[in-house]
């Protein structure tokens, strides 16, 4: 007797969404808001295809200004800002980002962006981003802000600190590109 009534309550549950789905087939369409070309739609800055860099005009000046106020911050792996501590990329993605850039939080990532440039303190502007490895290995573990006159400030994990250091003295990693992600203006604000 009780597997009638449970069999019959099975049944009205199995039932229920083909009924809805019925009702759903005969009753009128919902209306359709109309959609925007994509020609028509702004890019959306923030999604995953957005690109984050383009033809920035940035300050030479404002670059370093910011770079070497960050001078004696505490180095601390994955830091990224200045009050917990900065890691080197941590150091790019701040000093960049104050200056309106959205950059990765990621060595290997930063050096791939932008353009490549000589490895030449003559043909390097500030901005340009060093990007090095540990000896012979291809994994670039490390990256540096050149902000000219031959010297570059980096999230020193040896030194535990951010520091500026001249590029020919800097021998810890061997310096595996050199790269320009935005395109800097001489004058000031």
């Amino acid at each position: 007797m009780r597997r009638v009534p449970v069999l019959a309550l099975l049944c009205l549950v199995l039932a229920a969404p083909a009924a809805a789905q019925q009702r759903a087939r005969t009753s009128r369409p919902a209306a359709r808001r109309p959609v925007a070309s994509v020609a028509a739609r702004k890019p959306n800055p923030r999604g995953p295809f957005a690109r984050t860099i383009d033809s920035v005009e940035v300050h030479a000046d404002s670059l370093v200004a910011h770079s070497r106020s960050l001078l004696g911050i505490r180095y601390v792996w994955a830091g990224a800002t200045p009050e917990r501590g900065l890691d080197c990329s941590g150091l790019v993605q701040y000093v960049f980002g104050r200056l309106g850039l959205t950059l990765p939080h990621s060595a290997a990532q930063l050096a791939t962006l932008g353009t490549s440039v000589p490895n030449d303190t003559t043909a390097m502007r500030p901005g340009d981003l060093m990007v090095f490895s540990q000896g012979r290995s291809q994994r670039i573990s490390h990256v540096g802000i050149y902000v000219g006159e031959g010297k570059m400030i980096h999230a020193s994990s040896a030194q535990r600190r951010v520091i500026e250091v001249p590029v020919i003295n800097y021998r810890a990693l061997r310096l595996r590109d050199v790269r320009r992600v935005v395109t800097l203006a001489d004058a000031t604000p």
